[in-house]
């Protein structure tokens, strides 16, 4: 099983609903079926289709990216007592 959140929810649903009522099942497929072939072929046309090589009007802007890594860099090294205290009560909550 792919290591994603959807694909794993999609899986239980419908093996519970093979259980639980079997004849919802057909229903399922087909309506999961319809949904990854609509993502399959927008998908199709960004991977396989041709390029037009034109520039941007205007460069995209790099500031937000640096400061967003700059963030992580920083709480990759040092968690502020107030945060890490945050991170703990949330933890005990959920387990």
């Amino acid at each position: 099983m792919p290591p994603f959140g959807v694909f794993a929810s999609e899986f239980l649903i419908i093996t519970t609903a093979m259980h639980t009522y079997p004849w919802t099942t057909p229903f399922l497929l087909v309506a999961l079926g319809v949904a990854f072939a609509a993502i399959f072929s927008r998908v199709q046309h960004m991977v396989f289709g041709e390029t037009t090589g034109k520039r941007l009007p205007h460069p995209p802007a790099l500031v937000p990216v640096f400061v967003h890594l700059g963030l992580v860099l920083l709480l990759g090294l040092y968690i502020p007592p107030y945060l890490a205290n945050w991170y703990r009560q949330a933890a005990a909550l959920i387990g």
